[in-house]
């Protein structure tokens, strides 16, 4: 098993915010993770990655637990993540955004940027622009390079399609399939549940902090509750 996570709990302050969530991520799988607004989604990243703490449970990947491990010490185990709202250096360039992202590794930035290139042409070009005056599809991109710099074997990918155009989002779409295909396990936060569930091989649907559904990817777009709630369906 790449990824469990077992029975965390989660407050800010008094708030509940993750009520007893578990699941796991095998590796070579992508997993989504579906839900309203507010459900816990990003949350549930955030702890994964050590950015918030758990009161209970345990996270553990490739069983080592790591629930208590420094979020910039998780990347060089191989974990990465993509957060809301893409993060990207603004007065940066490009490239300097990307070898930012190589940070943990003392070589193969070249093989990397290579890599990377390879995957988004758009990048190659716009490599010497200042990341600030690029598009959010293009933002979206280089957010998603910058954590490939790590070579990592898991990518959390939060909100990956918030805000971009619907041609942009299939192409994020598309480019999430070739990572996978290329090797990369992936845990992805969407609140485009078809989108999601349409490259996933598994989901779990959460609810105000719960995980309330979990199933094969194709069984959650056939289920009707999930598809009155989410897909509207």
């Amino acid at each position: 098993m790449l990824l469990k996570v077992e029975d965390i709990n989660v407050y800010y302050g008094a708030i509940h915010a993750i009520k007893g969530v578990s699941f796991e991520v095998e590796e070579g799988e992508i997993v989504t993770l579906i839900g309203a607004n507010g459900a816990g989604k990003s949350t549930t990243l955030k702890t994964i990655s050590g950015l918030l703490r758990s009161k209970t449970g345990s996270i553990t990947f490739e069983d080592k637990d790591i629930s208590a491990v420094q979020p910039h010490k998780l990347v060089a185990h191989g974990l990465a993540h993509v957060p809301e709202g893409r993060r990207v250096f603004l007065q940066m360039t490009v490239e300097e955004n990307l070898e930012m992202g190589a940070y943990v590794k003392s070589a193969g930035v070249e093989e990397g940027l290579a890599k990377v290139y390879e995957l988004f042409p758009r990048l190659r070009e716009r490599r010497r622009q200042i990341a600030g005056t690029l598009s959010g599809g293009e933002q979206q991109m280089l957010a998603m390079g910058r954590a490939l710099m790590s070579s990592p074997k898991l990518m959390m990918l939060d909100e990956p399609s918030m805000g971009l155009a619907p041609i942009l989002v299939d192409q994020i779409f598309e480019i999430i399939q070739s990572l996978h295909k290329a090797g990369t396990t992936i845990l992805l936060v969407e609140q485009n549940a078809q989108m999601a569930l349409s490259v996933a091989d598994r989901g779990y649907v959460l609810e105000t902090g719960k995980v309330v559904k979990s199933a094969d990817a194709q069984a959650l777009l056939n289920d009707a509750a999930v598809k009155a709630a989410y897909l509207g369906g």
